[in-house]
């Protein structure tokens, strides 16, 4: 983890000077132009949001009939970025094919041409966010209607290629059991987390597997200015139980915990039998997302709750 920090410090240095960053001028590498929609022309890029291991951006250009249009690009550093970036391109991609008006489409990655650091690239359509939480009505239709829509038909949990929860390994492997995927799922995030702070499957049902986001915490959900729409970004893909979406809601330390989020996603998708153990469910999913918290900020309040 150090040295992720290491080559974040080194990016900053490469994309933009002291001076210009946060919120200035960014470089655009004559890749990341090239790799933009056909006919358009990239104008420059400032720096734009906030992110622990990446550089984010906003590309202001032309397109090919001549009216203003914008991306998000990211960029990362290294053989693991461009692990991270292959792996969020491909679940993006398929996320965005089953929920247009949620995901935002990916348009390209890989990696910039002119320099010495080898430095990867993620370039996204791009959504203009406002401040503040989106509303659970509709953020819970939309993502029951993804979930629905994505039933896997070969039966099988993982994803076909290697996801990243934020700059961490996650197990998603192929599986033919939920409880099996689970459990190398939680095995492989207390694996990381011992590793980084020290040490410290019923009844003949069977769960269909569902493509989810993965790290669908409040600082990857944005609510759409004019519109008031939802939309979701920086995925952490694998076909999984459904209901593994909800895990990190449960968490204290983020905005949506709100019972009213959950509910509403539960009015548009019922809970999996035995219905009652819902809530057991829901508390045990969302050790997931505090192992790899824990793993990924040393010392972190989560690893005392």
């Amino acid at each position: 983890m150090k040295m992720a920090l290491k080559l974040q410090h080194e990016l900053k240095q490469k994309l933009a000077s002291p001076s210009d960053f946060p919120g200035g001028k960014i470089l655009l590498d004559e890749a990341v132009r090239d790799a933009l929609p056909k006919g358009t022309q990239a104008q420059s890029a400032v720096s734009y949001g906030v992110s622990a291991w990446s550089i984010t951006a906003k590309i202001t250009a032309i397109d090919s009939m001549g009216k203003p249009t914008s991306f998000f690009v990211k960029y990362v550093t290294g053989d693991l970025g461009k692990r991270q970036l292959e792996g969020e391109f491909a679940g993006m991609s398929e996320l965005s094919d089953l929920a247009p008006d949620l995901v935002p489409k990916p348009i390209a990655w890989g990696k910039v041409k002119h320099s010495k650091l080898p430095i990867y690239f993620l370039i996204e359509e791009f959504k203009h966010f406002m401040p503040g939480l989106p509303d659970a009505a509709k953020l819970g239709a939309k993502l029951a209607a993804m979930h629905l829509k994505s039933a896997w038909p070969n039966g099988k949990f993982g994803f076909p290629i290697q996801t990243y929860d934020g700059a961490r390994i996650q197990s998603v492997g192929w599986d033919d059991s939920w409880t099996s995927f689970f459990s190398k799922l939680l095995a492989e995030a207390y694996r990381q987390d011992a590793e980084t702070n020290g040490a410290l499957e019923a009844d003949g049902r069977k769960v269909t597997p569902m493509l989810i986001h993965g790290d669908l915490w409040d600082g990857n959900i944005g609510v759409e200015a004019g519109t008031g729409e939802p939309w979701i970004f920086d995925c952490a893909v694998y076909y999984a139980h459904n209901e593994m979406e909800l895990g990190i809601w449960r968490a204290e330390r983020h905005q949506m915990r709100a019972r009213a989020y959950r509910r509403e996603y539960l009015r548009h998708c019922e809970p999996s039998e035995p219905e009652e153990e819902w809530d057991d469910r829901n508390r045990l999913y969302s050790a997931k997302t505090n192992f790899m918290h824990s793993a990924i900020f040393p010392g972190s309040h989560t690893r005392q709750s």
